[in-house]
């Protein structure tokens, strides 16, 4: 059956907020995901400057920061002697931005958030439990195949398509896009636990450990309760199997060399995860569209991924807008490319790659270089300010503004 809408795959942040943004506008949007409720497992949790920005235009913003921790400073620490070399004040971006903080909030409640606004819009729908299997993009339309667990098949067809479903995209797949880039040797370990490392060490709500053996991170998230859960995350440097890597000796051993006072803590949850770096080589293709991970992915150090995808759903969800109601052409999805696609490999690619480097450098006097022009960038105002107009996107979101 024919239906002028767009269809969205995946109800993912990016995809559940892009679907937000059109259903603001009067769009009619279908959406799919293979899940029977989303997913809670630890994964995206911090949400930048420039992206709460985005969010005040759709009316998300308040209920972020009522559910989430507002996180003013950054730290990076020596893993060795715990001493804080950098520390980054978003203070400084005041003036650059409406909101000078960043914000802990699990990605889960975020897709919440926005689903919950999604239910006041008659004209949008969530499948759940829906494989996107096939697209077909034609000339005037689009057509998309679904499978339920049962294995029944479903045709659906739509003005555009957006693939918000992921690193293995089958959105992007169906198009022939290929997506250039590497795989990191490292796995990435992420553990949960109520550990007070505030109490325990005056750390911030979001710190990097450096150090050319092992390093980690530390964050906290307001978690199931709200009353507050810490993440550590740890890379897995060799080929050990994952009941090896997801085991409380191999963990406890990562806590007993990182945070030797924090040995004693509960683990609550454990999640071992691949990492990639690749864009996509187009993120358009006719009717068809790429946001988020179905578009670019990186590793998590710096909060990239999720934020820039959203900047990616809420750019196109206007441009759609403009389309729909003639105001623009269709030659304006041409613009989502050069906006998005060069600037997630100058900005997110760069600066993800950038995180990773700093904190596991091997050779210790490349290391100690890193950490003393990372001590110097945080000591100087311009410097500092320039750090924080990059880490939390400001810059990147001001360049695509101005590409024609």
């Amino acid at each position: 059956m024919l239906h002028d809408r767009v269809i969205i795959a995946g109800a993912g942040p990016v995809g559940s907020i892009t679907a937000l943004a059109l259903s603001q506008q009067g769009i009619p949007v279908t959406q799919f995901d293979t899940e029977r409720e989303t997913p809670t497992a630890h994964r995206a949790a911090t949400t930048h400057s420039s992206t709460l920005d985005l969010l005040d235009s759709i009316g998300m913003t308040p209920a972020v920061l009522a559910q989430g921790l507002k996180a003013q400073f950054f730290q990076y620490r020596y893993r060795e002697t715990n001493e804080v070399f950098a520390e980054f004040d978003f203070a400084r971006l005041a003036g650059e931005t409406n909101h000078p903080y960043a914000v802990q909030l699990e990605q889960h409640k975020t897709v919440a958030i926005a689903q919950d606004m999604l239910r006041a819009f008659p004209d949008f729908v969530l499948h759940r439990e829906h494989r996107v299997t096939a697209v077909d993009n034609s000339t005037d339309q689009v057509r998309v195949v679904t499978e339920t667990p049962d294995g029944t098949q479903r045709d659906w067809t739509g003005r555009y398509v957006i693939g918000c479903d992921g690193g293995r995209s089958t959105v992007r797949k169906s198009q022939g896009i290929e997506f250039p880039g590497f795989t990191w040797e490292e796995r990435f370990m992420i553990v949960a636990t109520l550990f007070d490392f505030e109490k325990a060490d005056n750390y911030r709500y979001r710190n990097y450990i450096a150090d050319p053996e092992q390093w980690c991170s530390v964050f906290k998230i307001p978690g199931p309760d709200g009353a507050g859960m810490w993440r550590n995350l740890f890379p897995v440097t060799d080929d050990a199997p994952e009941e090896v890597v997801t085991s409380d000796d191999w963990i406890r051993a990562r806590y007993d060399y990182c945070f030797p006072y924090a040995r004693s803590t509960a683990i609550v949850h454990r999640n071992l995860y691949t990492v990639h770096q690749r864009v996509a080589s187009s993120f358009r293709k006719g009717r068809v569209m790429l946001a988020g991970d179905s578009a670019h992915i990186n590793n998590p150090l710096g909060g990239m991924g999720m934020n820039s995808g959203i900047a990616d759903g809420l750019n196109l969800a206007e441009k759609i807008g403009k389309v729909w109601r003639g105001e623009a052409d269709e030659s304006i999805f041409d613009r989502y490319d050069r906006q998005r696609r060069p600037l997630a490999q100058k900005y997110v690619q760069a600066q993800s790659i950038q995180n990773k480097e700093t904190l596991q450098a091997k050779d210790k006097s490349a290391a100690h270089a890193r950490f003393e022009e990372l001590r110097r960038t945080a000591e100087d105002p311009a410097k500092h300010k320039a750090f924080l107009m990059n880490s939390s996107l400001i810059s990147m979101a001001r360049e695509a503004a101005a590409i024609a």
